[in-house]
């Protein structure tokens, strides 16, 4: 009995892991104001949202890509031997 609660509560949060992003994309703004970050929001309210059905593959790959490429920016930018 308690199995069936388990999976049901497991599909239950598969099923909404675009909103699980969403709210991830939102709460890194939150905490990590910047200009380099705008994007998230602009990505979620500006694209996500307005669709009627889930965004496509296009759009995650181009949300992946942009979060790959703030972490390399921000780790280029915290190395000490850039900041001399």
């Amino acid at each position: 009995m308690i199995f069936r609660y388990l999976e049901l509560f497991f599909y239950i949060f598969i099923s909404q892991t675009d909103t699980w992003t969403y709210m991830a994309m939102l709460y890194s703004m939150y905490t990590n104001a910047g200009l380099i970050t705008l994007f998230y929001p602009m990505a979620v309210f500006g694209y996500a949202l307005l669709n009627e059905v889930r965004p496509n593959y296009k759009f995650w790959r181009v949300v992946m890509t942009a979060s790959l490429t703030i972490l390399i920016i921000k780790f280029l930018c915290s190395i000490q031997i850039v900041r001399h």
